[in-house]
């Protein structure tokens, strides 16, 4: 269940009031009143600071500020655009003030055809008017610093005549009244007239030297009233006065002189009956309609706080955003920071393993190029070794013919051959015992051996070591036809040494 408190800052008093929502209905918890000059800051928060202690407040209130202290109006601004219609009503507010409009705090609520509250801008064909609040922003600090000092959370601020308003209508018998009439006498000195109706709110003040001249200036005022609100109720509710006290004979007399039916408000009647009661009910209502207001019942809940809380409010969403921001660039700073971090370790990480494989192949770099080496001369030598096992066959026909062909006087030292596309081409060298013999083995060489070409390249007479005897020393290169097919073009020689015949 929901707790309002509403305190209402009278020019002679702090009334102080807890209500609670029980449900559709209302239920007064308590009610403190003690006198005090509300002007006084340190009289002021000493006397909230009581309140607060006696009555235990611990949840945010509403404030109420005396009519002497606020402004209301009801205004007609000419709204042509919706979304300018703010600017429309400062520059009506602007005309009802005494002072700089930067130097006011205001609040105000669209009035629909019957009175109630809006909420929304009107259109350019349809304008309806506005009810302001205003005060100096200054005056409202104070009254504000003053909860501060005493212990108190400041929900909302509204003016006194708006909050009597408000417990008026939350009566059972007023929920669907379209006007009222009130009149809150608040000393013996001074009163003001709280007139309501479709079209606005009025709120006139009547004073008089004297008790006696307050009576006598009530009919008067009440007829310029009635110029300004000709439909104005001629019932009304007066507050602020006891049944039993002499100022509410005088009322009703000043009343009759002014043709007006009055009877008296008793804002007990909003509450449900219980073991609270107000003390001095014409006095409560409007620390009462604060509470509703608290409670987020009161059908014109004016806050002249809602522009300081509005900044108040995007000012902290600017830090809330700024401080989303900064955290937002520290955590990608962050992360940046800790991406070239992670980058410079691989890197790092990459370059140590280069080095220690560089230092690696410096030392084995010797044994890999002698292994090189080895390999490449093994793979020479297989690849020849092949070669001879291809060309094998090949070479045996030919020794073997050329052995065939030998003169009785003539041998070979040496052999070699050579493949060149379909021909083998060879060299042979060794000695005989004339120059008849080597004759003898060229032609052999051509008719016998089958080759193509027998060129003689050299001969030269030698004299043998072993017997004194004179050798002819021989070379010739001959061609022959290749028989069988062979890919290698690598030279080979076979060396050869038959003996002397």
């Amino acid at each position: 269940m929901a707790v309002g408190i509403g305190i209402e800052l009278a020019p002679g008093a702090v009334r102080a009031v807890l209500v609670e929502s029980a449900g559709p209905q209302l239920k007064l918890l308590a009610a403190h009143e003690a006198a005090c000059d509300t002007a006084d800051a340190e009289a002021l928060t000493a006397s909230l600071a009581h309140a607060r202690r006696t009555l235990r407040l611990t949840s945010p209130v509403v404030l109420g500020i005396p009519s002497a202290s606020a402004i209301l109006a009801t205004v007609s601004p000419l709204v042509v655009n919706a979304r300018r219609a703010d600017l429309a009503v400062q520059f009506e507010l602007q005309q009802q003030l005494p002072f700089e409009l930067a130097h006011a705090a205001w609040h105000y609520y669209w009035l629909a055809s019957n009175g109630h509250p809006a909420h929304i801008a009107p259109r350019a064909s349809n304008a309806r008017r506005a009810l302001v609040a205003a005060m100096r922003r200054s005056v409202l600090e104070e009254r504000v610093a003053a909860c501060r000092r005493a212990g108190l959370v400041v929900h909302a601020v509204a003016a006194a005549p708006v909050a009597i308003l408000n417990a008026w209508r939350a009566l059972p018998a007023n929920a669907r009244a379209t006007q009222a009439t009130l009149l809150h006498v608040i000393d013996g000195q001074s009163a003001e007239w709280i007139v309501w109706s479709p079209a606005a709110l009025h709120v006139v003040p009547v004073a008089g030297s004297s008790a006696d001249l307050l009576w006598e200036e009530l009919p008067a005022s009440w007829e310029a009233l009635r110029g300004q609100v000709p439909d104005a109720s001629s019932q009304v509710s007066v507050l602020g006065t006891e049944a039993a006290e002499p100022s509410w004979a005088r009322a009703q007399e000043a009343l009759a002189r002014a043709g007006l039916r009055g009877d008296r408000f008793d804002v007990a009647g909003a509450f449900k009956p219980g073991a609270t009661r107000l003390e001095h009910p014409g006095r409560a209502a409007a620390a009462c309609g604060l509470a509703l207001q608290s409670l987020g019942t009161a059908r014109l809940p004016l806050n002249l706080l809602t522009e300081a809380q509005e900044a108040a409010q995007a000012d902290q969403v600017r830090r809330m955003a700024l401080t989303v921001s900064g955290l937002c660039a520290v955590a990608a700073v962050g992360f940046g920071v800790t991406g070239m971090l992670e980058s410079r370790g691989r890197r790092a990480r990459v370059l140590e393993l280069l080095e220690r494989r560089e230092q690696l192949y410096q030392t084995l770099r010797p044994e890999v190029r002698e292994l090189i080496q080895r390999q490449q001369e093994t793979e020479r030598r297989t690849l020849q070794l092949e070669q001879l096992v291809r060309s094998g066959p090949l070479v045996t026909q030919l020794l073997a013919k050329v052995a065939e062909i030998l003169p009785d006087g003539a041998w070979l030292t040496s052999a070699a051959y050579s493949k060149s596309g379909l021909l083998v081409e060879g060299m042979l060298e060794g000695r005989a015992r004339s120059f008849q013999d080597v004759t003898k083995l060229f032609d052999q060489l051509k008719v016998a051996a089958g080759m193509t070409t027998v060129k003689p390249l050299s001969t030269s007479v030698t004299t043998d070591p072993d017997t004194g005897k004179e050798l002819i020393v021989f070379s010739v290169q001959v061609q022959r036809p290749l028989h069988m097919t062979d890919t290698s073009h690598q030279d080979t020689t076979s060396p050869s040494h038959p003996k002397r015949p």
